[in-house]
């Protein structure tokens, strides 16, 4: 039911909320009630959020040219369950702030939540402005029929995002929201969001498979490899994570490093210590992937890794 657009885009993902989606539609799953999206690409996080949105509501069988009425409404942003909330998004009277999500506003989606609705509905939380799109920098929302005219920003949820006590003020609505309801968090990282929230949602790291794989990128933060003692593997550390805050996503730098010290080994296969060195900071590196995707903090992951590289072990 998942258009295609997503095998690439989030593939993990796609896999998993296509067999879930089928599940749900025999009524033998529920669909989670909150979700939080870790990754850099916020469009096609909202525009996967939006998707899973029309196919629960969808009054056929989800498929992408259903011209179903909920399908026209998500379509064109006007669905009177499908929620954005931002900044400048589901402000209720008297709301007048523009800079942060705020308080009245947990409380409107707490009043909502007390009026029955036979729509599965959603709340799809991000960063936003007022802003005009080029036609190009919406090609995902064409080609899956989206309305192209937005006039707002679609960016990741940071703290100051939200007001401080709007996350508090949420709470109960995520913990004991009505059936058919589904809150969704749009991060670059879900360390953006207060804990409390995120102990209470399903996290997915929507992580693309990127083309062209390159280490020319982070080559200036790593260039000093092999000679890396501990007060450089902390300086490394912090380097890449501020690259992946600013720029990327944990997974995809991990995949440029290794890119790297494939490339190094190449280049010094004659060198045998050298690449056995290189052999086993590769072996820390795929560890260091397969624990970036069980969800552990980046910064546990790269300061862990950095480490094992500078001392061998």
């Amino acid at each position: 039911m998942i258009n295609k657009y997503f095998i690439d885009k989030f593939p993990f993902a796609y896999n998993y909320f296509s067999t879930l989606l089928e599940l749900v539609k025999n009524k033998q799953k529920q669909f989670p009630q909150a979700i939080i999206f870790e990754g850099s690409d916020t469009k096609n996080q909202y525009l996967f959020a939006l998707e899973l949105a029309r196919i629960l509501n969808c009054k056929n069988n989800g498929e992408k040219d259903c011209n179903c009425i909920n399908c026209k409404w998500i379509k064109s942003y006007t669905h009177p369950a499908i929620n954005n909330v931002s900044q400048i998004h589901f402000k209720g009277e008297g709301d007048e702030s523009k800079t942060v999500i705020s308080v009245k506003q947990a409380k409107k989606i707490e009043q909502s939540l007390g009026i029955s609705s036979d729509y599965h509905r959603f709340f799809i939380f991000f960063s936003s402005k007022e802003k005009t799109y080029r036609e190009d920098e919406l090609k995902g929302f064409k080609n899956l029929g989206y309305d192209t005219n937005l006039k707002f920003s679609i960016e990741p949820l940071e703290y100051s995002t939200f007001h401080p006590t709007t996350p508090n003020a949420l709470l109960k609505s995520i913990e004991e929201p009505p059936s058919k309801t589904t809150f969704i968090f749009l991060t670059k990282s879900k360390e953006d969001i207060l804990q409390t929230i995120v102990s209470r949602c399903l996290i997915f790291k929507l992580n693309s498979k990127k083309q062209n794989l390159s280490y020319k990128e982070i080559y200036p933060i790593i260039s000093d490899y092999p000679n890396i003692d501990y007060y450089k593997a902390i300086e490394i550390s912090d380097n890449l994570q501020k690259y992946i805050k600013e720029n990327s996503d944990c997974e995809y730098t991990l995949n440029q490093f290794l890119e790297f010290l494939k490339e190094t080994i190449k280049q010094n296969v004659f060198n045998i210590e050298l690449c056995k060195k290189i052999k086993n900071d590769i072996n820390f590196v795929n560890i260091a992937i397969k624990q970036s995707k069980a969800n552990i903090t980046d910064k546990i992951v790269i300061d862990t890794l950095m480490l094992k590289i500078a001392r061998g072990y």
